[in-house]
């Protein structure tokens, strides 16, 4: 009888062990989701010739999750956003996306920024699978991407060029056309699809020239744009160093026709040059500018201002909130019972889904790409005036 009643205390004690390991894998939620709270996060290179523009960024999206914790939340649970910079450095961002995912166990990104950097780590999220949204760069991996994981609302930079390139001979009779880029895969795929476009219209860039984003002296760029004297300059460039290029054509009292990409739009380009540097300038538009009257926009202007008020709005603080409307529809449509799965399939039915401070996106199971439509704006007198809107 003992040898028998030593067997059924064992039995029961193994039986018990095992229902202990087993019940909490059974009660366990996804990563990053529990009773009350989604925890989402984001890489950005917060410490880089990029920094402004992240750190803009960064308000923009944050200041979104703010306003809707303070409607309760999205489905009950409040968001929390955990934010590690990356200093534009791949490897660096590698590191803080394994311990975002492994240590802190996000359930998913948004609003991450850098081309090079979101690059790096799409093999490791699509492995782990763990949504990305909003991956700001100029990639087709990025903006066209295959995996399921990955949801881009931005254009292809080489889009971008075309559209510039366009523009340039199509609305301003551009003959003679120069280009300065970013020498990186964000301004070399803006190039080459100006220069692709360019040919199309039987014409040839006329110089081209690049900087690197840890450029703080252009000046022999310029110069060297100026001696090709072209009509037409098309700028695939950050704010720091559009704002560069500005200043030293005004220097120079050189004045031809310049088309940007949207950053400068950036109100912090305006910070920097002065209004009578960005006079004229065109500006290719994939996201809102302040000065749009239309409710999606002065929401967005009037959330910005609550939380951030020192930030004006602007191409960076729009992206950012783009990423962070969308994010939270996708959740919100995903129901309660929310998986990384879900959200996956929710967002893939989305489908014509407009943010209103950035395109319309149209979403399905075989597409998870940004827009292809721009409108353009011109500087006047310190403002942004639109003269076509997407």
């Amino acid at each position: 009888m003992m040898k028998q009643s030593r067997r059924s205390v064992l039995t029961l004690l193994a039986y018990g062990a095992a229902t202990t390991a087993v019940a909490p894998c059974a009660r366990a939620a996804e990563a990053g989701v529990s009773k009350d709270k989604i925890l989402l996060g984001s890489f950005l290179p917060l410490q880089s010739g990029l920094a402004a523009g992240a750190t803009q960024m960064k308000e923009g999206c944050d200041a979104y999750f703010r306003y809707i914790n303070e409607q309760g939340g999205v489905n009950g649970r409040r968001i929390e956003w955990l934010v590690e910079n990356d200093s534009y450095n791949p490897q660096q961002t590698a590191a803080v996306v394994k311990k975002l995912v492994d240590r802190d166990e996000v359930f998913a990104f948004v609003s991450t920024l850098g081309t090079v950097t979101n690059l790096a780590v799409l093999p490791f999220l699509h492995q782990r699978g763990v949504p990305i949204i909003n991956p700001a760069g100029g990639h087709k991996l990025l903006n066209k991407p295959t995996d399921k994981n990955v949801f881009g609302i931005l254009p292809l930079s080489s889009e971008i060029g075309e559209s510039m390139a366009d523009y340039a001979v199509n609305e301003l009779g551009a003959k003679r056309v120069a280009i300065f880029f970013q020498n990186d895969q964000f301004g070399k795929d803006q190039r080459d699809g100006a220069v692709e476009t360019l040919m199309k219209h039987n014409l040839r860039a006329v110089a081209e020239a690049s900087y690197v984003p840890s450029d703080v002296d252009i000046s022999a760029q310029v110069v060297a744009l100026k001696q090709a004297n072209p009509d037409t300059v098309l700028l695939g460039v950050i704010p720091k160093h559009g704002a560069l290029f500005a200043k030293e054509a005004q220097r120079l009292g050189w004045s031809p026709k310049i088309v940007g990409h949207n950053t400068m739009a950036d109100p912090v380009v305006l910070d920097l040059a002065g209004d009578k540097a960005l006079n004229g300038i065109y500006v290719n538009l994939m996201t809102a500018v302040s000065t749009m009257d239309q409710p999606a926009v002065r929401k967005a202007n009037e959330i910005l201002a609550k939380y951030y008020p020192e930030t004006k709005p602007g191409y960076y603080p729009y992206l950012g909130m783009a990423g962070g409307i969308i994010i939270v529809e996708g959740i919100k449509r995903a129901g309660r019972d929310l998986t990384r799965t879900k959200l996956i399939n929710a967002l893939e039915a989305l489908g014509h889904f407009e943010p209103g401070i950035v395109p319309p996106i149209d979403w399905s199971a075989s597409y998870h790409g940004g827009p292809k439509t721009f409108g353009y704006a011109q500087w006047r007198n310190g403002k942004l005036v639109v003269l076509k809107s997407w």
